[in-house]
């Protein structure tokens, strides 16, 4: 009887994060859709350009990567280098002047860089909170 008491408590605390990733994900898309608006009506801060957001998010990736023990002989990652041009690979369609023609936005490109650097080496939650913090739809500035 305890473990399934034990079971069911663990499928709530899933149910609960899930809940609760989904409805940052549904806040975010508001906002990157322009539905939402600041209280004051302002825009915001100057937005940042992509090359620097993206240098940004591939140095705060390959710092969660050494962190996680992921980089060096026989890991994920060779060394810094081969980190950096990976993640910039992965992130050179994700992030361009096409696909972001206003810049980023910096408060959403700020919170991307807290989830990475807030990424536990071993927690599922966490990666999938930082993967949704960092989407382009929520990342780039919407033209006006």
């Amino acid at each position: 009887m305890r473990m399934n008491h034990e079971r069911s408590s663990a499928v709530g605390l899933v149910l609960a994060a899930a809940a609760t990733l989904l409805a940052t994900a549904c806040d975010r898309e508001e906002r990157a859709l322009g539905t939402t608006r600041p209280a004051d009506g302002t825009q915001g801060e100057a937005p940042v350009s992509v090359g620097s957001a993206v240098d940004s998010i591939v140095a705060a990736r390959c710092d969660r990567e050494a962190r996680c023990n992921n980089v060096g002989a026989n890991r994920a990652y060779a060394n810094k280098d081969d980190c950096a041009i990976r993640i910039r690979a992965e992130w050179r369609d994700e992030l361009n002047f096409a696909e972001c023609p206003g810049g980023i936005d910096s408060k959403e490109l700020n919170e991307c860089l807290q989830e990475i650097r807030n990424d536990d080496c071993n927690n599922p939650f966490d990666t999938l909170g930082r993967i949704v913090a960092c989407r382009s739809s929520d990342l780039c500035r919407a033209t006006r």
